[in-house]
């Protein structure tokens, strides 16, 4: 393969001028050499040798010997691997086909040699973003391009979960793959909340992100006959409209036959607590999902009203909380239920993860009776 040789020094200059150009190939990573120079393997798209664009350095012929490798470090330069062992990305983040990865301030410099290493080694990723950190009032991450295999920089990608697709947007829009296990639980409390009403349930999220909740919701024949979906983030509501637009088309009976429509069915970029102040939406609802964790406990009181009255609802939600108020955010999570004269038939209140030496990622869930 056709190899650009070129001092290591300017390995970067000369990764970002192929890249940018789409002159690099991916099917070998950059080659350290024995006199102080590396191999930038190129396309056959590439200029000749001879092009002025080379600033005459030579171009090598490298034989590639395709060869297993378990990890994109196996693509990276070996002397700044051991240089900077401690300092390069152990961990990353894959949503669809894009990858997520923290780099460190030490090694700023290589992140396009880092991303290109990645490229390498996961022929299945389209795009490497840096992790800059939460931004913004939706607290959604700012990414940077490092690296394109096919030159687009659109963070707008698809994802498989539980069977289902969804559009996200990683530097617009909030979503975790962690949560999966918590939205097959909320599946699971939603069929057998279905089994006591004997029949199917008109389910609200008013934070529903992108709809992951939803897509495993609808996935299932027979459970859903109405909602109300909707999320503050436009960005969010966006993606929200084309996924539900798919899982609502995509739904079946137990025949196998298109589902019979959904009432209700309303999809709104609105905040979550104003859907109470809607008569036709008061006491509808069956399931009303709360994940805004930050504030969720304390939205409970204006979300209530939603739920239907004199029969069994459920009310499952996530919330951040200092570990030292688990007792505290609970007893208030009570009172709310109490305040309107409801009975609690069952609270469970569990940590799903640690979110910091001093707090946890909980998720309560109850079983109640409003009554009229």
């Amino acid at each position: 393969m056709r190899h650009l040789s070129v001092p290591s020094a300017q390995t970067q200059h000369w990764l970002e001028l192929c890249r940018g150009n789409r002159w690099n190939s991916n099917q070998a990573g950059v080659t350290r050499l024995e006199d102080g120079r590396n191999a930038i393997p190129l396309a056959d798209t590439a200029p000749n040798e001879s092009d002025p664009v080379w600033s005459g350095n030579p171009h090598l012929e490298i034989a590639v010997q395709p060869k297993p490798s378990s990890h994109w470090l196996d693509h990276f330069d070996t002397e700044l691997a051991a240089k900077f062992s401690e300092e390069l990305p152990r961990s990353y983040e894959i949503q669809g086909d894009i990858l997520i990865v923290k780099i460190e301030d030490e090694v700023q410099e290589y992140g396009e040699m880092i991303a290109d290493a990645m490229l390498t080694q996961l022929p299945n990723i389209r795009l490497v973003c840096a992790d800059l950190g939460v931004k913004g009032e939706f607290r959604v991450r700012e990414l940077k391009p490092l690296a394109s295999r096919d030159g687009t920089v659109t963070t707008r990608t698809r994802i498989k979960e539980n069977g289902y697709l969804l559009w996200v947007d990683p530097s617009a829009v909030y979503f975790s793959s962690r949560l999966s296990n918590e939205r097959v639980e909320t599946l699971a409390t939603a069929k057998q909340l279905r089994t006591l009403l004997g029949r199917p349930l008109v389910i609200c999220d008013p934070y529903a992100g992108v709809g992951p909740s939803m897509g495993a919701l609808l996935s299932e024949t027979g459970l859903v006959s109405g909602c109300l979906v909707g999320d503050l983030n436009p960005a969010a509501y966006t993606l929200l409209e084309l996924n539900l637009e798919h899982l609502v088309r995509r739904r079946k009976d137990s025949k196998g036959n298109p589902s019979s429509l959904l009432q209700p069915m309303e999809v709104a970029c609105r905040d979550a607590k104003s859907w109470s102040s809607e008569t036709k939406n008061i006491g509808t609802v069956d399931l009303l999902l709360v994940n805004l964790p930050h504030h969720s406990i304390e939205h409970i009181p204006a979300l209530l009203p939603l739920l239907r009255t004199n029969q069994t609802t459920v009310l499952r939600g996530w919330a951040i909380v200092e570990r030292s108020t688990i007792t505290e955010k609970e007893i208030e999570i009570r009172h709310a239920i109490s305040s309107l004269d409801g009975a609690i038939e069952k609270f469970t209140f569990n940590e799903v993860k640690g979110f910091s030496t001093t707090k946890s990622f909980m998720c309560f869930e109850l079983w109640l009776n409003l009554p009229a």
